[in-house]
């Protein structure tokens, strides 16, 4: 098996990997926090935008609240209940957020690809 991995790396073109997260003490925001507030955009409940990622409830919360206290602003207004049930909507700022985050890893990717080219 060694030897057929040795085999399959040989034949594989040369890539790389790029990796992009926020970070202020701790990763923070990256792909799969802003993900998951475009779910609950769409579906305008967290518990079930984080079971569409095959997510508990309680780790997508806590994801949130880590991200929320690192930028100093909410990113869901959350209702409780209810006539209509509960549910969470993504605030302005999270919705400005997620734009920048995409906007900085679409930008940084090109920017890779470039220099990747140019150095490989």
């Amino acid at each position: 098996m060694g030897s057929q991995r040795k085999l399959i790396d040989q034949l594989a073109p040369l890539n790389y990997s790029l990796k992009l997260r926020l970070r202020k003490g701790c990763t923070f925001f990256g792909p799969g926090v802003a993900q998951l507030l475009n779910l609950v955009e769409e579906t305008q409940s967290l518990n079930t935008a984080a079971q569409t990622m095959g997510m508990a409830y309680s780790k997508a919360w806590n994801i949130i609240k880590v991200a929320e206290e690192a930028l100093g602003y909410p990113l869901l207004v959350r209702t409780i209940g209810g006539v209509n049930g509960g549910g969470s909507m993504v605030t302005d700022e999270g919705k400005k957020v997620v734009r920048q985050f995409l906007k900085f890893q679409e930008e940084a990717y090109e920017m890779a690809d470039i220099l990747f080219k140019k150095y490989f």
